[in-house]
């Protein structure tokens, strides 16, 4: 009986997800869902079924003038229960005229709330400062691999957040397979500090920050991603892209308002690939997205300016996964049905998740 039972149960549970998916999907409103803080907070929940599958991750992203800062927070398998459990935070700095720098740490355990934006990775993590700061911080010094780096650093919103995927989307091979995505800081203004090595450079510059969570196996994620902002000009945006799945986001703000692209209104052109010498991957370095809404159109182009791949190892059988993490330069225009149009050419970040194949 409790077998039948535990059956039935995700066979309604999978119906659920396939209808919610489905009324997300074709959504023309293109009204943005919002979010509070404490849909930024961990939401890790102990099922006992499939918990080695649950993936949550935060992404925090800084553009200073000659520094480019990447930093990802990633809670795989929370509890251990498979080997490929990844507990880890990763840092990959770009400064203009120097090599890449870049760090992971690995950890058995983390400290969260679930209430509100706050997680501790072995003295690396961040938390909320005030009503809507965030303090992030992180060290990747002892028991790191790579290059040392610590940083500290203040997050202050400068666009209101928005629920990218907000009900809960199938991505991966298996029905009960899931993913939500926020994007929390659409844009930011960031100060403080990053250390590499023994040299300290303060940081004022613009930043974002996003917040991935679901079940499924993390090297299956095929994920595109980019983000550009012009804080003077209230302006900015997030694209993201999951391979294998009809599943896009596309939201931005300007000037205060806020407008997001159903997704079966955004069309991704690839323009050009190229090949990784490191990891012998191939990545896009030129892909156009055109999208429209009711009132406006969004057509830009991605142009990767610099590349550099962090990889996650898994045991075989399981394919290992490789992020690019890019420099790129973001441009295009938006219009509105009235005739206004707002033209961009910015530095940004994009990224590309890449399955990386047992030799």
């Amino acid at each position: 009986m409790k077998l039948f039972m535990g059956k039935h149960l995700a066979l309604k549970i999978a119906l659920l997800m396939a209808l919610l998916s489905l009324i997300f999907l074709v959504n023309p409103c293109g009204a943005a869902v919002e979010a509070s803080a404490k849909d930024d907070a961990y939401h890790y929940m102990k099922n006992g079924i499939d918990d080695q599958r649950y993936q949550e991750w935060w992404r925090f992203y800084v553009l200073d003038n000659d520094t480019c800062l990447m930093l990802l927070y990633l809670l795989s398998d929370p509890d251990n229960i498979s080997p490929n459990g990844k507990i880890e935070v990763q840092a990959l700095a770009m400064q203009r005229g120097q090599p890449a720098a870049l760090g992971a740490h690995q950890s058995r355990g983390f400290g969260g709330d679930s209430r509100s934006p706050m997680l501790e990775i072995d003295g690396s993590g961040f938390s909320l400062q005030g009503d809507s700061d965030l303090h992030v911080w992180g060290s990747l010094k002892d028991g790191a691999e790579g290059d040392g780096m610590s940083w500290d650093l203040t997050f202050r919103p400068l666009a209101k957040p928005w629920f990218a995927i907000p009900v809960q989307a199938h991505v991966g091979p298996l029905a009960g397979d899931w993913i939500k995505w926020l994007v929390y800081m659409p844009s930011a203004e960031v100060r403080g500090s990053l250390t590499i090595d023994n040299t300290t450079v303060d940081i004022l510059g613009k930043g974002y920050h996003d917040h991935a969570w679901g079940r499924f196996a993390l090297s299956d994620a095929r994920i595109t991603t980019a983000w550009a902002a012009e804080p003077l000009d209230g302006f900015s945006f997030s694209f993201g892209q999951i391979t294998g799945e009809t599943l896009a986001f596309l939201g931005l703000e300007k000037d205060g308002k806020s407008m997001v692209f159903p997704q079966n209104k955004i069309k991704v052109s690839q323009i050009g690939h190229s090949s990784d010498n490191k990891t012998s991957l191939s990545y896009p370095f030129s892909y156009r997205v055109e999208a429209e809404s009711g009132e406006n159109e969004l057509n830009f182009t991605v142009d990767v300016l610099q590349s550099e791949a962090i990889n996650l190892d898994f045991l075989s059988p399981e394919p290992g996964l490789t992020i690019f993490h890019q420099i790129s330069l973001l441009q295009g225009t938006l219009t509105s049905r009235y005739g206004e149009s707002y033209e961009f050419k910015e530095e940004g970040i994009s990224t590309f998740w890449a399955a990386r194949p047992h030799p």
